[in-house]
């Protein structure tokens, strides 16, 4: 075996341990030989009056997923995020109340950041993954999250459901765009998710036909 060939097989099996470890729009290329095809559904925005019938769609088939909750929804919906938990979900924080984190104050950051953690971990879920809001990170923000013991998860795949979509082109969006590890934007909160709901229930059994298996993002 050459040294080249040794180094390339050292930085391959690097690639799961670091992109498990970030995360941060990372997806892990498919293993030569392998037919596991992982996707990692995420939802941001919620709990809502969506999420019920999102997380029954979801068990219907067979999937489990990352939810990034909002504090100030989960604060009023303890029972439906533990129903996320006991059917195999991760809930994680997406902030108390989608601020721009970018755009506060270091005591108004920690605000945001400590009041949503507590209600994650009052439902029972030790994640210690965030998704900031709109993606927006900065040093500032990164050295905060690392005070609270948070990594941060952004998205590769964004089907834009966020913009309501007719629901036969959200489904058609969600197959499309999907590849093995990638990570992907969706919505249970934030409005009308009807669409969402229609389009994932066409979409899933696709994407289960081709061989995608359904998890929560690795290490969340």
């Amino acid at each position: 075996m050459t040294k080249t060939t040794s180094w390339r097989r050292v930085v391959t099996g690097l690639i799961p341990l670091l992109c498990a470890v970030v995360l941060a729009g990372c997806a892990v290329p498919a293993q030569a030989g392998s037919d596991t095809k992982p996707l990692y559904l995420t939802f941001d925005d919620g709990p809502s009056n969506a999420t019920d019938e999102i997380l029954t769609v979801l068990n219907g088939n067979d999937v489990r997923a990352t939810f990034f909750t909002l504090g100030k929804n989960l604060a009023e919906n303890h029972e439906l995020a533990q129903r996320m938990l006991a059917e195999g979900h991760v809930v994680a924080t997406h902030t108390w109340n989608h601020r721009n984190l970018t755009k506060l104050s270091p005591a108004e950051l920690d605000s945001q950041l400590r009041r949503s953690v507590n209600e994650v971990r009052a439902v029972g879920s030790d994640s210690d993954c965030i998704r900031p809001p709109y993606g927006a990170t900065n040093d500032a923000v990164q050295d905060a999250l690392a005070e609270h013991d948070l990594r941060s998860v952004l998205w590769n795949v964004d089907p834009k459901d966020w913009k309501r979509p007719d629901a036969e082109a959200l489904a058609d969006r969600l197959v499309e765009t999907a590849y093995p590890r990638a990570v992907v934007l969706l919505h249970d909160g934030g409005g009308n998710r009807e669409k969402t709901i229609q389009a994932l229930r066409t979409a899933l059994p696709e994407l289960r036909a081709k061989g995608y298996e359904f998890r929560p993002v690795p290490g969340c």
